[in-house]
């Protein structure tokens, strides 16, 4: 059994006096206005509304799912089965889009006795005591051939200095009923943000940002109340970061370049985040 601490785990010139050239100008820029949007199309250079990056995630998902197991894999070709965070989150996200999956998922999981994490449940209210946080250990539940199935398993140890990380920050916010205790930690979280991404502990550590911190923090900005507005540009990048797979990576750097693979826990964090984002922007103001 390994002790896990959690560090980390979003584009003619033409010119004359003549009445002939103008006309040609006319006609150039109507075949442009015409032509150019369908190029783009064609070619999968459109940058893609929230509505379909997230229906393309969720079809990330349900391709990775293994029939024989029930379960997804930590991202495409990998041996390794999580059943917390990763199929927990899964199952949450397809509840509505793909009941069934959804629930053979919640179901494999119950097979392998394990029912709950203590952390990553705080996103749907479903943890019992979720503060103060606590340091987790990974579990090998059992192998199947060359698979390994795994989870997360909190310890009675306390985590000291989750304050730290941003992830924690916003998972903070989403538990904390008392609405300004919830906002400090927003406020502290937002204290990390560079205007790329969020520069806490384990971002200065591995030299790059992660991901899903960008849909944690959609995520608890809807959540507080008032809801509060998201850093100028988190949105924006969170879209620009989903592979051509439908998944989302799980790191970035500071020219937005992507590391890592399109993995499970990132594209489900992301999918929850850019859903209440857009669902508090649609909500009519109270």
């Amino acid at each position: 059994m390994l002790e896990l601490i959690y560090t980390d785990m979003w584009p003619d010139h033409c010119g004359s006096a003549t009445r002939r050239c103008a006309s040609r100008i006319r006609q150039c820029v109507f075949v442009a206005i015409i032509l150019v949007p369908l190029m783009f199309a064609a070619h999968g250079q459109t940058s893609p509304g929230p509505s379909n990056a997230t229906e393309r995630g969720r079809t990330f998902l349900v391709n990775l799912l293994n029939p024989d197991l029930d379960l997804l894999p930590e991202y495409r070709g990998a041996k390794v089965y999580w059943l917390f965070h990763d199929n927990y989150l899964a199952a949450k996200v397809l509840a509505v889009s793909d009941p069934k999956i959804a629930q053979r998922i919640m179901a494999a999981i119950h097979r392998e006795g394990v029912y709950k994490s203590g952390r990553i449940q705080a996103v749907f209210g479903e943890s019992a005591e979720p503060l103060p946080f606590r340091q987790h250990q990974l579990k090998d539940m059992r192998r199947v051939g060359n698979k390994v199935i795994r989870t997360e398993v909190a310890t009675s140890r306390l985590f000291d200095g989750w304050e730290k990380y941003a992830d924690l920050l916003f998972l903070a916010c989403l538990t904390e009923k008392n609405q300004p205790a919830a906002r400090q930690h927003w406020e502290a979280a937002m204290r990390m943000w560079d205007g790329k991404g969020f520069m806490d502990e384990a971002a200065r550590h591995d030299q790059c940002y992660s991901t899903y911190k960008l849909g944690l923090a959609l995520l608890a900005a809807s959540r507080l109340s008032p809801p509060a507005e998201p850093p100028s540009g988190a949105f924006d990048r969170l879209l620009a970061l989903q592979d051509d797979s439908g998944g989302w990576v799980t790191d970035y750097d500071a020219t937005g370049k992507k590391f890592g693979e399109a993995n499970v826990e990132t594209t489900c964090l992301t999918i929850l985040g850019i859903e209440a984002f857009t669902g508090h922007k649609q909500s009519p103001a109270k």
